[in-house]
């Protein structure tokens, strides 16, 4: 599992890379998704590089020549799997605790009805 700031880029490069093969992506363009400074980007882009999520043909003057690898694509599927995911949980959740509430209800006002009716 990627930390929060290399999850953050590979889904940018995601999004830059789509259709597969070498794109060139700007360091500036990145920096204004990805909350981190040029040195701090650098090591990330090489961590995803050594974790082999993305290609680097190069990188130089504020410029990476970046490719995004199966291992890539497929982490971030994952990702936007797991979100998916938990949105539908939390759905799920609040339509049981909703159904709970108005059952608890229904069933205390029917009690109180027929405890009034014997008396």
């Amino acid at each position: 599992m990627l930390d929060e700031i290399s999850g953050a880029l590979l889904a940018a490069l995601n999004e830059y890379c789509e259709g597969g093969g070498f794109k060139i992506v700007e360091e500036a363009d990145l920096l204004r998704l990805v909350p981190a400074t040029q040195e701090e980007l650098s090591r990330r882009m090489s961590y995803l590089e050594d974790k082999r999520f993305i290609e680097l043909r190069y990188a130089e003057d504020g410029a990476y020549c970046v490719r995004i690898l199966p291992a890539g694509r497929g982490y971030g599927l994952q990702v936007k799997r797991e979100q998916a995911e938990k949105t539908r949980s939390r759905r799920d959740l609040f339509f049981a605790s909703a159904l709970g509430a108005f059952a608890g209800g229904a069933l205390s006002g029917t009690i109180v009805l027929l405890l009034s009716l014997l008396v």
